[in-house]
């Protein structure tokens, strides 16, 4: 047969309208298999004239490739031999160019949404006579698309062409100097990557450089501007990028440059609003989100610190984001650092020399800014920062009513919510200063001096009444705790501003304190709180700091008031639960009830004193807690006495008899151990 005779033979008999000679036929698999017994005479020809190598095969090929884009002829291609044929001849290579071409044409097309012929190319691991062909630049044009059909949406040709390590030829293309020429192949074959990272094993066998070419591919001018191809290009990066030894490579490699000018660009170069199309918004605004995350997985790698300092550019390119006004970058520069400051020293640092919460401080300030992603991510980085004991006074700025003590009323966003009050008990913790702006009544226009405004704290505790989230709540109630610790651990006149009046005594400004904050409920949480016992130790270990005090005893009583809190309590002392719901009551009637002088005495002598528990030593908290409790008892005898009624006077006087003794029994079993 002539080339003309088999283009004639494929018009007539192909799926156009005209099919004159399959007219008779209406079942599509006797179509099917008349179109294959067609091609038989065609598939002669083709063999006559490899026989005697005539060029003669080529026009063949060029009229066959032609009726490869008819769908029709696919399958008869794959059932007539027509593509093992041609399969044959790219395995045994030397071929001329023009036949080589219209081969591939014709396999690629054939395999075109047809998973049958895909099977063929597949068996015998014959795919590799077309990618063997890959580093050939002179057909890039017909070898990548070709491979694009077999392998899309099948995965076992996705499987063999990891397997036989196809990625790092594609990388070797990707890494010449003249890719450019061949621009618009290059998305087809950042999609053939994509296809092949998806496969297990892939990131063993796949070119060390692999993120580091690509890398460099999308930092040309033309990939930045295309955001199409930007978005295949860095969009594979990141899929290798999930692999832990490729995330390792960018830190020790010092690739860390090529990644954030990738994700600058895509954040800050391109504009979705640039952007037409719905399909490539979404991806775009998908492979930010991946960025984000490979940019946490990287900047939290252990040898991350090591390999980028402070004074590195990175770092300090992180700290421009924040100082800059993109939110999606100072978003990624509060995460990175937040990464870099997880030990004092580093988070000392940025404090002390970069100054760097100055800007979060301005943002947090700033009431138009209600990106959750931001709010969250710069609260979280502070956290970090709120860690030494070093820095907490200089970030008091963070406590000013219109900076984070702001987000205490922003109900609608629980995350933020919780991450701001996660924050402040940071801030809280063992420093006066913190304290004291906390503490302080927050600005007023009014002239009259005996008018005070709700302090910060009084938001917190606001808070913890109106939310039902536990993690938030919790919070909340230890913030108040952090506060209490600090008013009875501290010089009060460090802590509480003069009240205005000639009577400014530590013992008046606790009062008054105590008077505008109702702290029982938060107080009272922790203690009857089952899920945290470390947390529960920390509220005994406060109420023994606030009974050495009038203000803070009758806070205490308040708080045990509650049967909850007064079972606990007994449970704490004794190490029983009450045997009853009135268990205060029935603890004190259960003993003798006459008042027992010697017993104030008796626990004076075990020179007990409030102390901290260490969580990370378990098997003492009871006895830790059961000592502050008793401390807690004791205190309140000597200083509320003459304000107890009989049957709470007598209930902590029993707990007091048996703390003594218990507390003395541990202490004689520890020193005959």
């Amino acid at each position: 047969m002539t080339p003309q005779e088999v283009a004639t033979l494929l018009q007539e008999y192909g799926g156009g309208d005209k099919q004159s000679g399959l007219e008779g036929s209406s079942d599509p698999s006797d179509i099917r298999l008349k179109r294959a017994e067609l091609l038989s005479n065609v598939l002669a020809a083709c063999r006559d004239a490899w026989s005697t190598k005539s060029e003669q095969l080529d026009l063949i090929a060029e009229k066959l490739g032609d009726g490869s884009r008819d769908v029709a002829w696919r399958l008869p291609y794959g059932d007539s031999g027509i593509l093992d044929f041609f399969l044959g001849l790219l395995d045994e290579g030397g071929l001329r160019q023009k036949l080589r071409i219209h081969s591939l044409r014709l396999i690629g097309n054939s395999c075109a949404d047809t998973d049958e012929n895909r099977a063929r190319v597949v068996q015998d691991s014959r795919l590799l006579a077309i990618t063997r062909h890959v580093k050939d630049e002179s057909i890039i044009p017909f070898n990548i698309p070709v491979i694009y059909n077999i392998l899309v949406d099948y995965d076992p040709a996705q499987v063999l062409a990891s397997k036989s390590r196809l990625s790092q030829q594609l990388v070797h293309l990707l890494s010449l100097p003249q890719i450019s020429k061949y621009a618009p192949f290059v998305p087809y074959i950042c999609k053939i990557l994509a296809l092949l990272v998806s496969q297990e094993g892939e990131c063993d066998v796949a070119d060390p450089s692999t993120v580091e070419v690509l890398l460099k591919v999308a930092h040309q001018p033309k990939a930045k501007e295309d955001v199409d191809e930007f978005i295949a290009i860095v969009g594979v990066a990141v899929a290798y990028l999930a692999n832990k030894d490729f995330q390792s490579r960018v830190v020790s490699e010092m690739q860390m440059g090529l990644f954030m000018d990738a994700f600058y660009n895509a954040h800050a170069g391109l504009n979705v609003a640039d952007v037409d199309d719905e399909d490539t918004v979404t991806q775009l605004k998908q492979l930010r989100t991946s960025l984000l995350s490979t940019l946490a997985d990287i900047s939290g790698n252990d040898a991350f610190a090591t390999a980028y300092p402070l004074s590195d550019a990175v770092p300090q390119s992180f700290l421009a984001w924040i100082r800059g006004n993109n939110p999606f970058l100072q978003s990624a520069g509060c995460l990175a650092l937040g990464n870099l400051s997880r030990s004092d020293k580093t988070s000392i640092a940025l404090v002390d020399t970069y100054g760097a919460h100055e800007p979060l401080v301005r943002l947090l300030s700033n009431s138009a800014v209600t990106e959750t992603q931001l709010l969250h991510a710069a609260c979280s980085f502070l956290k970090n920062l709120a860690i030494p004991t070093a820095n907490k006074p200089q970030l008091k700025d963070l406590l000013l009513p219109h900076c984070v003590p702001r987000i205490y009323s922003l109900d609608t966003l629980p995350q933020i919510q919780f991450a701001a009050v996660s924050l402040t008990r940071l801030l809280l913790l063992n420093c006066p200063s913190n304290v004291r702006q906390i503490c302080a009544s927050t600005d007023t226009a009014t002239s009259d001096a005996s008018v005070r405004q709700l302090s910060s704290a009084s938001g917190i505790i606001s808070l913890f009444r109106r939310l039902d989230a536990e993690p938030t709540k919790l919070e909340a109630a230890r913030c108040v705790a952090g506060i209490c610790r600090v008013l009875h651990s501290s010089p009060v006149s460090e802590v509480l501003e003069n009240l205005g009046s000639n009577d400014n005594t530590d013992e008046s400004k606790l009062s008054n304190f105590y008077k505008e904050h109702h702290v029982e409920d938060p107080l009272r949480f922790l203690i009857t709180q089952g899920k945290w016992p470390s947390l529960r130790s920390e509220a005994w270990f406060v109420f023994a700091l606030m009974s050495r005090s009038e203000s803070g005893a009758r806070v205490v009583l308040s708080v045990l008031g509650d049967k909850a809190a007064e079972n606990a309590l007994i449970e704490t002392i004794t190490g029983q639960e009450p045997e009853n719901k009135e268990g205060a009551a029935a603890h004190g009637e259960s003993k003798d009830s006459e008042p027992h002088p010697e017993l104030s005495s008796a626990a004076s002598e075990l020179q007990l004193e409030p102390q901290q528990v260490d969580p990370k030593q378990k098997e003492n908290m009871a006895k830790v807690d059961r000592e502050n409790a008793l401390v807690l008892c004791t205190q309140l005898l000597k200083v509320a006495k003459s304000e107890l009624a009989p049957e709470k006077l007598a209930s902590l006087q029993g707990l007091v008899r048996d703390g003594t003794h218990l507390v003395v029994t541990d202490r004689t079993k520890a020193h005959s151990a």
